[in-house]
C-alpha cells in the first residue's frame, strides 16, 4: 500500500469539491465563511474526545477500505500534517459495524435510530456521514430520507460534533433517483451550514457519463472499486480506485475542518 500526498493545486484542478452551498436567503457572507463560523461554534460547545471521528453510513462506509488504513499507514507530506496529527487512525479501524452506526444494507433511517447512542459512546469531534445508496434502491421517499438525514445532522450538532455530509455515488440506470437524494443532501448542507463532500461530482469529473462503471465503481455494482491501493492519492489512481477517491476527499474535508474550525 502506498500513500502519496497529492498537491492541493492538483486536487483543485480536477474539481475537488468540499462545498457548502449556502442558501441564497440565508443572508450570510460567502459560502466558506458560513460553514466555517457555524462549525467553529459547534466545536466550541462540544466535549468530544480529541481525534475521535465517527463513521456513519452503509456498506460503503462499513468496509475497511474506507479510512481504516490510516490506522497503520500515515499520509505523508505537509498537506496532511494537521489531519494526521489530530485524527486517531486506530479508532477509524476499530469503529466498523452496526454498533458504530455503519453497516451493509443500512438506510438513513437505520442511522437515525442509532446516532444519539453512538455519539454518546464515541464522543466524536467529527462525523463523516453518507447514506442514500440503499435508500435509492429500496424506494425510500425523498421526504423520509430528508427527515432521517436531518435527524442525524441535528444530533451531531447538538452533541458538539462537526458533521461532514457526502453525496452518494452514481447508480447504473438510476440517475434521477440518485439526483433526487443528492439534492436533499446538498439542501441540508446549505440549510444547516455544514461541510459537504460532493463524491458524486468528483466521480463524474474523472469518469464522465457511465465511464465510472467498472472503473471508480465495480462493474455493474453500487460499491466503489478498491484494493490495496486505497490510500494512494496519485491522480492516476484517483481515476480508477473509488475508495482512494473517497478516502482522499474525506481526508481533505477533515483537514479543512481541523485547520479552520478547531
Amino acid at each position: 500500500m502506498r500513500a502519496t500526498a497529492m498537491p492541493t493545486h492538483s486536487l483543485l484542478s480536477r474539481g475537488f469539491v468540499l462545498a457548502v452551498i449556502v442558501a441564497a436567503w440565508s443572508g450570510a457572507g460567502n459560502a466558506g465563511d458560513a460553514w466555517v463560523e457555524a462549525m467553529k461554534a459547534v466545536h466550541a460547545k462540544g466535549t468530544g474526545q480529541k481525534g475521535s471521528v465517527s463513521q456513519i453510513g452503509d456498506s460503503i462506509t462499513y468496509t475497511k477500505a474506507f479510512l481504516a488504513g490510516l490506522a497503520w499507514e500515515k499520509l505523508k507530506g505537509d498537506e496532511w500534517k494537521a489531519m494526521v496529527e489530530r485524527v486517531n487512525g486506530k479508532l477509524l479501524n476499530d469503529r466498523k459495524g452496526p454498533e458504530h452506526c455503519n453497516y451493509s444494507g443500512w438506510t438513513a433511517a437505520d442511522g437515525s435510530s442509532k446516532i444519539k447512542g453512538v455519539l454518546a459512546a464515541e464522543k466524536p469531534e467529527i462525523a463523516v456521514i453518507m447514506y442514500g445508496t440503499n435508500d435509492a434502491n429500496k424506494g425510500v421517499k425523498a421526504a423520509d430520507y430528508e427527515k432521517s438525514m436531518a435527524a442525524i445532522v441535528d444530533a451531531c450538532i447538538e452533541a458538539g460534533c462537526v458533521p461532514i455530509l457526502s453525496t452518494i455515488p452514481p447508480i447504473l440506470n438510476k440517475d434521477a433517483r440518485v439526483k433526487e437524494l443528492n439534492d436533499v443532501v446538498a439542501k441540508l448542507a446549505a440549510e444547516k451550514k455544514v461541510p459537504l463532500v460532493d463524491f458524486y461530482a468528483e466521480i463524474l469529473a474523472r469518469q464522465p457519463g457511465t465511464a465510472w462503471n467498472g472503473t471508480l465503481l465495480g462493474k455493474d455494482d453500487v460499491h466503489p472499486s478498491g484494493g490495496k491501493n486505497h490510500l494512494d492519492f496519485s491522480e492516476a489512481n484517483l481515476k480508477v480506485c473509488g475508495y482512494a477517491l473517497r478516502n482522499c476527499l474525506t481526508c481533505k474535508a477533515m483537514k479543512e475542518v481541523i485547520e479552520k474550525c478547531f
